[in-house]
């Protein structure tokens, strides 16, 4: 399922924001972009988007920001690196003879004596608990509009399991009929040979038993209707169903397959194939669940 989300929050000077995306994936694919500071903290990331999603790729974008405040961009001066500097600056005269005196101004100009509050580093683990409350905002909002769109879907497919429904139950109705003309069928190409038998003859009634029973489709029926009730079990439940709703319309696809060639009948193939072409259609959407 598709979903956006984002995230904000703001602890030690620093502003941090999350946004996160889901595309459809038949697994997990997890694609994080982290600045530099906080690159250490991508596996913990990893764990609590796998507690929360189960399937799909989802793309995480974190964003560092110095947040506004009184010390903001202001230049701070790095003491001890001013310290190293004089006593560097006041060896160098001293090796030199060199005469004068090491002004202020010349101090600051020193290699990081004087450095932008902006440009600190952060803690990366002092930054954790912030950065989860800011994923954290941002998976609520993305899974939120998951289950709208998996709302829909849920919708599509129970429509589709009652199509698929209401063809079993039209085979069903079939089977009687195919047998009455099979029987028929098969009088008519004896009487064609000169081999005419009465309708109590032991030995049609034994080929038209033998005949029904390797076109009995019955079992397929059967296992159809539990597959059916099991679909509209995990629709309607809480938990993810993405994975066993394509294991059951796979099961489903071999039984319409098997009851179709068993029964031979131009009528219910003409139902299978539009079933079959509906599980394909059922599969596609199942692919967007998780």
């Amino acid at each position: 399922m598709t979903g956006h989300g984002r995230g904000s929050t703001q602890a030690d000077g620093w502003r941090i924001t999350v946004e996160c995306g889901s595309v459809n994936r038949k697994g997990i694919e997890i694609a994080i972009s982290l600045p530099k500071p906080l690159s250490i903290l991508e596996p913990k990331l990893r764990e609590m988007i796998q507690k929360r999603i189960g399937r799909g790729r989802i793309n995480l974008t974190v964003s560092l920001d110095k947040a506004c405040g009184p010390d903001t961009n202001q230049s701070v001066v790095d003491k001890q690196a001013a310290r190293r500097a004089l006593q560097e600056l006041q060896a160098l005269q001293s090796e030199l003879s060199l005469p004068g005196e090491i002004s202020l101004e010349l101090l600051l100009r020193s290699p990081g004596v004087l450095r932008n509050g902006g440009d600190e580093n952060p803690d990366a683990d002092k930054l954790w608990p912030v950065l989860q409350l800011a994923l954290n905002e941002a998976l609520d909002r993305m899974i939120a509009m998951r289950k709208k769109e998996g709302a829909h879907l849920v919708t599509d497919l129970l429509k589709r399991i009652k199509l698929l429904e209401s063809a079993a139950k039209a085979i069903r109705t079939r089977v009687p009929g195919v047998l009455r003309q099979r029987r028929d069928h098969l009088k008519s190409r004896l009487e064609e040979l000169g081999l005419p038998l009465p309708a109590n003859d032991p030995a049609l009634a034994r080929e038209l038993a033998f005949m029904a029973e390797r076109s009995d489709i019955t079992e397929e029926l059967t296992r159809l209707e539990s597959h059916f009730a099991q679909c509209r079990e995990s629709l309607g439940g809480t938990d993810p169903a993405g994975r066993t709703l394509d294991y059951l319309a796979q099961e489903m696809f071999r039984e319409f397959n098997t009851l179709g060639n068993k029964a031979g009948d131009a009528s219910i193939s003409q139902r299978v194939v539009q079933s079959k072409a509906e599980l394909d259609r059922i599969r596609e959407q199942v692919a967007n669940l998780e």
